[in-house]
């Protein structure tokens, strides 16, 4: 069984590769669609005080920093950390960044005006619990905002898999190689269920995810299936066609 030790040394392995994508992403026009697509979904407080859950190298929290913003980043990967502190140091912001557990946080009740990730809530096993825990930190009126995908489906049989392992075939002849960490495989000959999926088994996100917010006092739940236009590359596109990125609203009630 996974432990929350054995993902978080997964996810120190695979730093720095995670980090240089975010060194690219920062070299190009994305990180101001970003930051429009953030500021205009969250309080109009200025300076937001956010939390980056899951922070990873930091992009969140350096761009909210380099924009004014007072933010607090969490994760509980060394590896990522250490590429957080070195981006906020090459960017010049000082954004809090801390080793901890986002299921568990340190924090008081109504702390933050924001709480924010990406591509980090497909790693919980327990939804309710933690999304608990981010309503519990932000300020009535706070919003969290979720970005991730169906990271799942592609290991589960059906037309989804069908379509990120085409898509995989045609990137690699591309582009050489994807975007993991040792050139394998992501999807190609992969297994099917891998353990840390399987929470999910064959549920669509955001529509998992909605299930569990309407069991917390959140308001003015929305989302977006698809924010990937703008803010992926057209690698990215290539490559996870299948699996878009979408976007979760939702408000703790004032």
């Amino acid at each position: 069984m996974l432990t929350q030790e054995m993902i978080n040394e997964d996810w120190t392995v695979r730093s720095d590769n995670y980090n240089n994508y975010v060194v690219e992403e920062f070299a190009t026009d994305r990180p101001d669609k970003w930051i429009r697509l953030i500021e205009e979904n969250a309080p109009h407080t200025k300076p937001l005080k956010a939390l980056d859950c899951g922070c990873g190298p930091g992009f969140f929290s350096v761009l909210l920093s380099m924009h004014g913003h007072d933010v607090t980043g969490i994760d509980g990967s060394a590896g990522m950390l250490a590429h957080a502190r070195e981006n906020a140091a090459h960017f010049k912001v000082n954004p809090d960044i801390r080793e901890g557990d986002f299921g568990n946080l340190p924090f008081a009740d109504n702390t933050f005006d924001l709480v924010i990730s990406r591509n980090v809530t497909h790693i919980i096993r327990e939804h309710l619990k933690v999304y608990g825990e981010w309503l519990r930190v932000l300020k009535p009126g706070g919003v969290m905002l979720v970005f991730d995908a169906n990271w799942h489906l592609p290991y589960q049989p059906g037309p989804v898999r069908d379509e990120a392992i085409r898509r995989e075939r045609e990137g690699l002849e591309k582009y050489g190689r994807g975007f993991t960490y040792d050139g394998s495989y992501e999807y190609i000959d992969s297994e099917y269920e891998p353990e840390n999926f399987k929470v999910f088994g064959k549920a669509q996100r955001p529509d998992f995810d909605l299930g569990v917010l309407a069991q917390l006092p959140f308001a003015d739940v929305s989302f977006v299936r698809d924010v990937t236009e703008e803010l992926w590359s057209q690698k990215e596109k290539d490559f996870y066609g299948a699996t878009p990125l979408y976007m979760i609203r939702a408000v703790k009630p004032a």
